[in-house]
């Protein structure tokens, strides 16, 4: 697979792209935490947020991420909260990363990957909890989309993001999923994570007609895309590993024209 997309970082008017890839910038800038040596994690963590949450200098990021992101915010009257959840979520990147149940995963994406998206909602005027709503869905349907397709590279990585219950309810090890030995089981395993993926965007794709024409547009490129390769690693039976996961040339002239003519449709 290659390196995924970052949604919404240029389909802005010129006068909200660079909050929108500021905000994208302090995101990313936090996919790799590291804590000073000799200073207990947690504490740091702490203290990390309520310094983002007063829009103080920090060390978790350089200071040109945490001072655009802090603009940004100011600039669209945005809190800084959105931007200190990140920061609690992650606290859980610092090391190796599982869930030991859906439930925690759930609270994970919430302080992780909801917050952001938020924040680009923010920029596009979508206010209301209707709304807000729609874009919670979404930001979770991408969510798990990303880390379902990339679930061989977050593995080298110690990370996991994938509900351990999930993987016992399968009878499926780690060890397995590092090997990529792709059995019925991996298969059931990863169909389950696939409906999570499905259900969400599902959820999520009646924003479609609160948005302007250039956000409309990206978001049925991206919700589309990754369908179109939901469908394909299905049609793959699953395996993530023996090549890289990507659509042929007529797919994804199938794909566009679903864009430019069709609707969203599971």
């Amino acid at each position: 697979m290659t390196d995924l997309p970052q949604p919404f970082y240029t389909e802005w008017p010129r006068g909200r792209r660079p909050a929108a890839q500021a905000f994208w910038h302090w995101h990313s800038a936090l996919v790799e935490p590291t804590v000073p040596r000799g200073t207990a994690a947690d504490a740091f963590f702490d203290q990390e947020r309520a310094r983002t949450e007063a829009g103080e200098s920090l060390h978790l990021v350089r200071e040109e991420i945490y001072s655009d992101a802090y603009e940004a915010c100011s600039t669209h009257d945005l809190s800084r909260k959105l931007l200190g959840a990140q920061v609690e979520a992650a606290r859980v990147l610092h090391g190796e990363t599982r869930f030991e149940s859906a439930d925690e995963l759930e609270t994970f994406v919430r302080l992780w990957a909801l917050p952001h998206a938020r924040l680009l909602a923010g920029l596009a005027d979508l206010t209301n909890s209707v709304q807000i709503g729609w874009v919670d869905e979404l930001a979770r349907g991408f969510f798990h989309f990303a880390h379902l397709v990339s679930l061989p590279q977050d593995l080298r990585k110690d990370r996991l993001f994938v509900p351990l219950e999930d993987l016992r309810q399968a009878g499926v090890s780690i060890d397995q999923l590092r090997e990529g030995r792709v059995d019925e089981s991996v298969r059931r395993l990863l169909w389950k994570q696939g409906v999570r993926v499905r259900d969400a965007l599902a959820q999520g794709r009646s924003l479609v007609n609160d948005l302007g024409f250039r956000q409309r547009y990206a978001l049925k490129r991206y919700w589309l895309g990754m369908l179109a390769l939901l469908n394909e690693l299905e049609r793959r039976e699953y395996d993530l590993w023996s090549e890289p996961l990507e659509l042929s040339l007529f797919r994804r002239a199938q794909v566009y024209l679903q864009i430019v003519f069709g609707r969203l449709r599971l």
